[in-house]
């Protein structure tokens, strides 16, 4: 019984849970907290987060392999300004950086980009 118990506790753990696709649109801290999926990137996933901090409204997220496109439309009172730039990251290495955007941060799995809109 104790060896069964264990096997189907083993077998448990080698699952693969697989996180579930961004929306369209996220909610008001949406991502930050209970709520949040990790994107396996550390650069991508400190980025969504300060910006659903700062966002008084939901962030719009335009998801097409290999880009990915997070901007807010209005800040919170006393917020880092990001309704005034558009983030995009790239998740294929053997993409070429986009013109007239600024590299944020990168790792292993993303390079982000942010721009100043017009």
């Amino acid at each position: 019984m104790f060896k069964k118990a264990l096997f189907v506790f083993m077998m448990a753990g080698c699952l693969k849970h697989a996180a579930p696709e961004l929306s369209g649109k996220a909610g008001i801290y949406g991502f930050a907290g209970e709520n949040f999926f990790s994107t396996n990137s550390p650069c991508l996933d400190g980025v969504i987060v300060g910006i659903d901090h700062s966002c008084a409204v939901p962030m719009e997220i335009e998801e097409e392999y290999p880009y990915i496109m997070i901007q807010c439309t209005q800040v919170r009172p006393e917020a880092n300004p990001w309704n005034k730039y558009s983030i995009l990251a790239i998740t294929n290495p053997a993409i070429e950086d986009p013109p007239h955007a600024t590299m944020l941060c990168v790792d292993p799995y993303a390079r982000v980009y942010v721009q100043k809109r017009p």
